[in-house]
Parts: structure tokens; sequence; C-alpha cells
């Protein structure tokens, strides 16, 4: 008597149809995603909180820098013209004695050579210059003129946060052994540079 039975897979068949993924139950399926639920709701708000309070700080020490640093502008640049003048850069423009007060010649060489019209401040109205060069500063451009009493004058084409709007009482900074005063004064920032040992009025 012959019985008729299937052929048994062989073992390979069976470990494939073993490991064959399927779906997940429906009651761990559920408990899973109630899981990562109260996960997600237990850590999603501080870790946001943490995020902003983080990007707040940052932010603010940022933005304290800027302020900061924007304050300094002008005495930042007043040690940056000294240390110009240390370093005696060539006269682009020499004042003639025989044509008009070296006053006016500079502005009128100022105006073609740094597109801005340089004009001695009050306090030096009349002083006699040598000539004068163009400076490119830091995020805005300047024209020194070198004085025939030794000194020079640094004139801004706008006005430098952190100094003061009198020529009277000016912002004093003193860097490797020469000293400067800067001051604002009709929409111009002015640092006047003194050599050491410089014994005029200052």
């Amino acid at each position: 008597m012959t019985r008729n039975t299937a052929p048994t897979p062989g073992f390979d068949q069976q470990l494939r149809d073993a490991l064959r993924p399927g779906a997940a139950p429906d009651d761990l399926r559920r408990s899973l995603l109630r899981a990562a639920g109260k996960r997600r709701s237990r850590w999603t708000w501080p870790a946001l909180g943490i995020a902003a309070l983080l990007m707040v700080l940052l932010g603010g020490g940022t933005w304290g820098w800027m302020v900061h640093g924007r304050g300094q502008e002008g005495p930042r640049l007043g040690r940056a013209a000294i240390q110009m003048f240390r370093e005696a850069p060539r006269m682009a423009f020499t004042a003639e004695a025989s044509g008009p007060d070296s006053g006016e010649q500079g502005r009128r060489w100022s105006a073609q050579a740094a597109g801005f019209s340089a004009a001695l401040p009050k306090c030096l109205a009349g002083q006699a210059m040598k000539g004068g060069c163009v400076c490119d500063m830091e995020a805005c451009r300047a024209v020194c003129y070198y004085l025939q009493d030794g000194r020079a004058i640094y004139v801004f084409d706008r006005t430098l946060r952190g100094l003061p709007f009198d020529s009277d009482q000016p912002r004093r900074i003193a860097a490797e052994g020469h000293r400067a005063q800067a001051w604002n004064e009709n929409g111009r920032a002015y640092v006047l540079v003194e050599p050491p040992g410089w014994g005029g009025q200052g």
C-alpha cells in the first residue's frame, strides 16, 4: 500500500521560509508606536527649548560683540593711523609753495584722488602742509596730510563710532610712543598724530 505524501522541502527552503519578513503582530506594532509617542512628547519640548536658548545666547553674544566692536571703531582706526604714520608711506601729493594755500590744494587733490574733499579741521585752519596720501582703512577711506610742524592729520570720509563730536575734548590714543587725538567734526572723523617728543600744542 502506497501513501501519497507531499515531498518535504529541503533545509535551505525551510530556513528561507522561517526568516522571511512578515507583518508584525498588531498588538506589538501598537505598543511600539505608543512607546515612541511617549518618548517623543517627553523629549521634544525640552530639546527645542535647549536649542532655542543656545541660539539666543549665541546670537546675543555675537550681537554684543558686534556692538562693542562698532563702539571701538574710532580708537581702533586711530591706532591704525598711528601705525601708518610710523611706516611713513610715500606722499602722493606735494603742496606747491607758489600755488594757493596748501589746505585748498589738499581739498582739490583729495576730491580727485580719494573721491571726497578732505578739508582740514577748524583747529588746523591755515596750517601749512607738506603733502599727503590716500589711505584705505577698514570699511572706509582716509586722506593723510603731513603738516610742516611734523604731525599728520588723517581725514576720514565719514564719522567714526566711539569718538566725541568735540575737537576741544578729543579721544586721546597712545601707541608705540606716539600720541593721537581723535574726534568727529562736520561729518568727518579726524585723527591728529604726534610723533614722540613732539612739543607743540596738543
